[in-house]
């Protein structure tokens, strides 16, 4: 925000915690409501973490955030930005960063070995392996599935 020049105060805060143990803090929830009580009366949630809308956006975000807590906080308007989703400018992003890398004859990204912290899913570790140690296929017409040649071409 500061490299960005903006003004508006912001929170970094952390939602849909799952599991007994600890989350990182602040709970979206708690820093709305010490917002609001601190006099703060609109505000602009803006989901960094995701790229499209989908359960935690549009319910926790939308709903439990956005509709149930104006019942407790009537004066309060509380909004959330819209998703990148389909917005031209990333999918074309997204096409870029694909053809490179499917043009580069690259491994999949290093972080596919790693596994979430105090992981005990017996299927994680060799699914992780598997994808971490694959090459992309030299020609992709020759993958399975269909794979049409203007859809390799439409990528760069």
């Amino acid at each position: 925000m500061r490299e960005l020049k903006y003004s508006n105060p912001y929170r970094l805060v952390w939602q849909s915690k799952v599991g007994p143990s600890a989350w990182l803090g602040a709970p979206t929830d708690e820093a709305i409501k010490g917002l609001i009580k601190r006099g703060n009366k609109s505000l602009m949630m803006v989901p960094i973490a995701f790229t499209s809308d989908h359960i935690e956006t549009l319910y926790e975000m939308d709903i439990e955030y956005g509709e149930e807590m104006r019942s407790e906080f009537p004066d309060a308007n509380i909004m959330r930005c819209e998703s990148l989703n389909m917005h031209p400018t990333f999918v074309e992003c997204l096409s870029q960063l694909l053809a490179s890398h499917l043009k580069s004859d690259g491994k999949t990204i290093p972080q596919m070995a790693l596994r979430c912290p105090m992981c005990v899913n017996s299927t994680c570790g060799p699914m992780r392996g598997f994808f971490s140690s694959r090459h992309l296929p030299k020609d992709l017409t020759s993958c399975e599935g269909d794979v049409k040649e203007e859809d390799i071409e439409s990528f760069g």
